[in-house]
């Protein structure tokens, strides 16, 4: 079936990727090739250190509250600490450790270290009280010990500067030197691969989307789901320690951990804001959304400032705004969205309600962990990355899939332009396009031009007697003996009918010698025979020149003039 413009949907090509694609498919095949080169690396291959002595069976420790309590064990099974206590551990190594270039793992969360062997430091860590940002979040302690330290009496010293602190000795342990990064790894490989391989992602993706937000002058929807997926990942990499990894700082990890969780609820909100359909919920989520980045301005600005307050004391507030916030945009994304005004909507449905499922297991997790408990079982982080992977799976599918949708209207809209100023049958621009065609000459202020007028001969007589086939095919001839002749260095057009007009941006001789080939062709077509009638078209031209400027319009009016002059010339010699 013919559409209203004469094309089916067969007749439509389909789009084609072209050359501004291939670098986007590039960027992605190397990113898809190096994540599986990573996973494999990682999850494939045993990532453990070569040699490792655990250390916390040989522990004996004294635990000094800053409440003025007191507490020896044997064991670890002291409870957590909190900003100002202090643990005092000394180890007995009951035997030689055969451990070439023996070093020291101690990993820490919001807390200090120093190492003593007999007495003596080893190691001092620089604490600063007036700066504890620099002490925040986990650090990874590789501390290198002399030959013969087993006869020694090992004593470490840690003191939590930051609430909510923790110390696992069961990680505590001695490696061979240059090995600790396995320990950093081991059993978080397949995290520390898919982590770093989104982060990635997300800053190509950041960097896409600003250049194409700025280009459009509209904030694209893409670009706030990659600031999150960059934020949300960066927090997740920096609490189990890996930028120490990469970056060789530890000091960074924790900066990162505690400056990346709390904006990621921003970029966020705006994504929500952008696909919500309720003007009520976008109300709430813009006050709430203010409120909160006005919040964290100010606990930032606290932070860099000398007040002696810091993100640690106000992890509770920020616990709670965030808490509410998210627990706003979930209800808004149920409450605030149709389904059929967003056909994908129940992609982010879904992905919200099971990392809710998974955020209420970990704030259950946290909190028991936090509060009551220090066991190394509670402390996996598994449950936190399921939620991170089902959000940034459900947001990056929803993503593609209006981004697929986007693309198939912009698709199509372009298709539907190119009909409208095409002429169906012959595929030559039409009288629309020749309006605007016509446009451009006068505002870039073309006055030198030839207007060309031609009616093709005998469409009546083809029509009639041999069929709309026939004449058809005529007029595709004809348009294609016209655009082989006229195209360059100008425009043609099917004007209506059995009409065409040409413009070429030159004078009377480059017009007359192009006229002259045009009815060539039409002779040469004539004396073929593949017509069972006379070939013929009538012409009819008007030369515009600065000195004696008409306008376009004008003169395709006097040239049409003259082309019927030209008719009646030719029927009264035939």
């Amino acid at each position: 079936m013919k559409s209203a413009v004469g094309k089916s949907k067969d007749d439509i090509k389909k789009p084609r990727i072209g050359k501004k694609f291939r670098l986007p498919i590039t960027i992605a095949i190397a990113i898809v090739l190096w994540l599986i080169s990573m996973l494999h690396f990682f999850s494939v291959n045993d990532i453990e250190p070569i040699e490792f002595f655990p250390i916390s069976d040989y522990i004996e420790s004294d635990v000094y509250r800053l409440d003025g309590t007191t507490g020896h064990y044997t064991n670890t099974g002291f409870d957590r600490l909190s900003k100002g206590d202090r643990i005092v551990a000394r180890v007995h190594f009951p035997e030689e450790i055969n451990i070439e270039s023996p070093e020291l793992y101690i990993p820490l969360y919001n807390c200090i270290v120093n190492v003593y062997l007999d007495g003596e430091p080893i190691y001092e860590d620089d604490y600063d009280p007036d700066n504890l940002s620099k002490h925040y979040g986990g650090r990874i302690y590789e501390i290198i010990l002399p030959d013969g330290f087993e006869d020694k009496e090992l004593t470490i010293d840690i003191t939590a500067v930051v609430r909510f602190s923790q110390s696992d000795f069961n990680k505590m342990g001695i490696v061979k030197s240059n090995e600790s990064w396995k320990m950093k790894i081991a059993g978080h490989g397949f995290i520390f691969s898919i982590s770093l391989s989104i982060m990635i992602m997300a800053v190509i993706c950041i960097f896409y989307f600003v250049v194409k937000s700025i280009s459009r002058r509209e904030l694209q929807i893409g670009l706030p789901v990659a600031v999150f997926e960059l934020l949300i990942n960066a927090w997740f990499f920096g609490s189990l320690g890996m930028f120490g990894l990469i970056l060789g700082n530890q000091g960074i990890c924790g900066k990162i951990e505690y400056y990346a969780l709390y904006p990621a609820a921003i970029p966020l909100a705006i994504f929500i804001y952008m696909v919500l359909d309720s003007p009520i919920y976008k109300k709430i989520i813009k006050l709430l959304l203010i409120i909160y980045c006005v919040f964290y301005v100010v606990a930032t600005a606290i932070e860099l400032s000398d007040i002696q307050l810091n993100y640690s004391d106000m992890l509770t507030d920020m616990h709670l705004l965030s808490g509410f916030i998210i627990l706003m945009l979930v209800i808004s994304i149920f409450a605030g969205t149709k389904r059929g005004s967003n056909n994908y909507i129940f992609i982010l449905r879904s992905g919200v309600l099971i990392s809710m499922i998974c955020g209420i297991i970990e704030l259950v997790r946290f909190n028991i962990t936090r509060y009551f408990t220090n066991k190394s079982w509670l402390s996996n982080a598994g449950v936190s990355y399921i939620a991170i992977i089902v959000i940034a799976v459900s947001l990056i599918l929803y993503l593609i899939s209006i981004s697929a949708e986007e693309y198939t209207l912009k698709v199509e809209r372009k298709q539907l332009m190119v009909l409208a100023y095409k002429d169906a049958l012959t595929e030559m621009p039409n009288r629309a396009e020749c309006y605007r065609k016509i446009e451009e000459m006068e505002a870039g202020n073309i006055k030198d031009y030839t207007m060309i007028f031609i009616d093709l001969n005998n469409l009546k007589h083809a029509n009639d007697i041999y069929g709309h086939d026939m004449g058809d095919r005529l007029l595709k001839i004809t348009a294609e003996n016209i655009k082989s002749i006229f195209s360059e260095n100008g425009f043609c057009s099917r004007w209506g009918g059995d009409e065409f007009v040409a413009c070429i941006y030159a004078g009377k001789d480059a017009a007359l010698r192009k006229i002259d080939e045009f009815l060539a062709l039409m002779k040469k077509e004539d004396e073929s025979g593949s017509f069972p009638f006379e070939v013929s078209a009538a012409c009819g031209y008007k030369c515009c020149t600065e000195a004696e400027y008409l306008p376009p319009m004008e003169c395709i009016r006097l040239a049409d003039a003259m082309m019927y002059e030209n008719k009646k010339a030719m029927k009264a010699k035939r």
